[in-house]
């Protein structure tokens, strides 16, 4: 069904015609840089160099000895480096510690010999205005959960969400307890301000995907107001199995985030890259990445993260 769909495509598309940058395939080096700093204790940077797709060259996965400079509010932090991956940082970055508040101005400039130095900037956003957070039973269901979650908009500021749960199922037989824990995909047919497909697009099978599981909205449809977002999933009730000595539990951790504009945007173009299927197959342009780093590739967004505790089954 998929390839008819393509095929009929093809033909409505086939007196476009698009314009490509030739030079871009020959383009120089540049500097990569991913920063997401937030309200938590480490801000990790990680830097590393573009490989120009007309040069066979092994992509660096970091760029050492370089020269950065973090500021925040004009307050110069200090930078460190870490070699070996760990618990809470990854293998071969940049970090500083420090956590950071509303409003507060982060700047990051990097340089390294024989490429072009970078900048970046983004402003702390402020906590996510959560109300209440509800889970309930989809109505007489028994395998579908309702994760509802009330907060107020600010009438003032263009403003922007998102929401991750976590998993974690916990077995025990005969004493012996295995836990593992895994992100959740919603089923998001109740929740408008997530589920942008139309008729359409359900027709030509198109998708609705979010990167890694975390779902972003922004306030244009509710400005000012009070809105709870209704997001399904799939769920087992608790149960135990007497003469095998077995139990069966879950557990669920939410997390809260408010984003700045720079990583509103860079999931955005994410999640439609990843749904963008025609493009896949040669029947649309292809999308680029979101960037707001000057003289590079890359983002540097803020977030505020607000996490709940483990939260109990429902029954």
């Amino acid at each position: 069904m998929k390839k008819i769909i393509y095929l009929i495509l093809a033909a409505i598309l086939s007196s476009c015609t698009y314009h490509f940058e030739l030079d871009e395939v020959d383009a120089s080096e540049k500097l990569v840089l991913y920063c997401f700093p937030s309200n938590k204790d480490t801000t990790v940077i990680q830097l590393s160099k573009s490989v120009p797709v007309s040069k066979r060259e092994p992509l660096d996965k970091s760029v050492r000895n370089a020269d950065i400079h973090f500021t925040v509010n004009g307050k110069e932090q200090a930078i460190y480096w870490n070699e070996d991956s760990t618990s809470s940082l990854p293998a071969q970055c940049y970090y500083t510690l420090g956590k950071w508040g509303k409003n507060d101005c982060l700047q990051l400039q990097a340089a390294s010999t024989g490429l072009p130095a970078i900048t970046a900037q983004t402003v702390m956003p402020d906590n996510f205005p959560l109300k209440e957070i509800r889970l309930a039973p989809k109505g007489d269901s028994d395998n579908t959960l309702q994760v509802l979650v009330t907060f107020k908009d600010d009438g003032g500021t263009n403003d922007y969400y998102g929401i991750r749960l976590i998993k974690k199922e916990i077995t025990t037989k005969d004493g012996d307890e295995d836990v593992s824990f895994q992100s959740v995909e919603f089923d998001l047919k109740d929740e408008p301000l997530l589920n942008n497909l139309s008729d359409l697009d359900e027709i030509f099978m198109f998708s609705n995907r979010f990167f890694q599981n975390l779902y972003i909205w922004d306030d244009e449809k509710i400005p000012g107001k009070e809105y709870t977002v209704r997001l399904n999933m799939d769920y087992q009730k608790d149960y135990d199995v007497d003469w095998d000595n077995f139990s069966y539990r879950e557990e669920y951790k939410i997390y809260l985030y408010k984003l700045s504009p720079e990583f509103y945007s860079y999931f955005k173009t994410l999640n439609n890259i990843n749904n963008n299927d025609l493009g896949n197959h040669g029947l649309s342009p292809m999308l680029h990445h979101y960037t707001n780093v000057s003289n590079g590739i890359g983002v540097v967004g803020a977030c505020q993260i607000t996490e709940t505790e483990w939260l109990k089954n429902v029954h």
